[in-house]
């Protein structure tokens, strides 16, 4: 258990020594990171969708 409160806390002081200190550099480049690999995901910009068919869930 402290492991995992050690690498919450890790990541809570990092993103406030980010906001203040750089103003949001950091935090901005990850969260565009994880926008370009969900955008590269088949169901992000090309349209390609898994569906299921509503008649075979009435089965």
């Amino acid at each position: 258990m402290r492991p995992v409160l050690i690498v919450i806390a890790l990541a809570v002081c990092f993103v406030l020594w980010d906001r203040l200190q750089n103003e949001g550099r950091y935090t901005t480049r990850i969260e565009d990171s994880f926008r370009q690999a969900a955008a590269d995901l088949p169901s992000g910009s090309y349209g390609h969708e898994v569906r299921f068919s509503r008649d075979l869930m009435k089965r």
